[in-house]
């Protein structure tokens, strides 16, 4: 059975490993990829890049893990409606500045771009809306439905017990892969946008899903 907690501050590299583990396949990094002729070089970076905004957003979104027996199965990022943003200075105080030691200044920024590009969709609805910022689950653990079950048994339980009010709350994320997509629709989300992200070589899809929650 698995169980849901907030992860500790000593476990958040953990967590980081498992985030890019999860994404690093994702179009999303398919520029930067190209900087690095060592897989094991970019997997460092990536790493890197998630345990930076995870150790800025800390104090600023809701983190959850998904533990079985011990051990770190799945995570979450929720982001509270009217929330404050994570800023550059959060970035420069945990020490994201050194990411550019491992990957050029112009792959950084088209990494940033890809990134604000997936948001805009939600951007005029984020301000009174619960966005779900990241959903990793752990690669040796795939096809046990463990993604699914942190939304429905964590996620969507923890929204209606904090919302106010009678009326639904808004519930929103989005991905750049099909596979997601289909995640996302399976799982109760209405896509309400899709747009392209123009990268060096290529075009990737970016999807926009929202869902009514309603209170307890």
């Amino acid at each position: 059975m698995i169980n849901y907690r907030r992860p500790k501050k000593e476990e958040l590299k953990e967590i980081a490993r498992m985030c890019a583990l999860t994404f690093i396949d994702y179009p999303m990094y398919n520029d930067i990829k190209r900087e690095f002729r060592e897989p094991g070089r970019f997997l460092d970076f990536i790493c890197e890049v998630h345990y930076a905004y995870i150790k800025a957003s800390y104090k600023k979104s809701e983190f959850f893990v998904g533990e079985d027996n011990g051990r770190i199965k799945s995570f979450a990022i929720l982001i509270r409606p009217y929330s404050e943003d994570v800023s550059l200075l959060d970035y420069f105080r945990v020490g994201a500045l050194k990411l550019f030691k491992k990957a050029s200044l112009p792959g950084i920024l088209k990494l940033l771009n890809v990134l604000e590009t997936g948001h805009k969709p939600g951007s005029g609805i984020k301000e009174h809306s619960w966005q779900l910022e990241a959903l990793a689950v752990d690669r040796s653990s795939r096809g046990q439905q463990l993604g699914s079950k942190m939304l429905n048994e964590c996620i969507i339980p923890y929204i209606k017990e904090q919302s106010v009010g009678d009326e639904p709350d808004t519930f929103i994320t989005f991905t750049n892969t099909e596979i997601n997509k289909k995640f996302y629709l399976k799982n109760g989300f209405t896509e309400f946008d899709y747009t392209t992200i123009q990268m060096s070589d290529s075009s990737i899809g970016n999807w926009s899903f929202r869902m009514n929650v309603k209170p307890t």
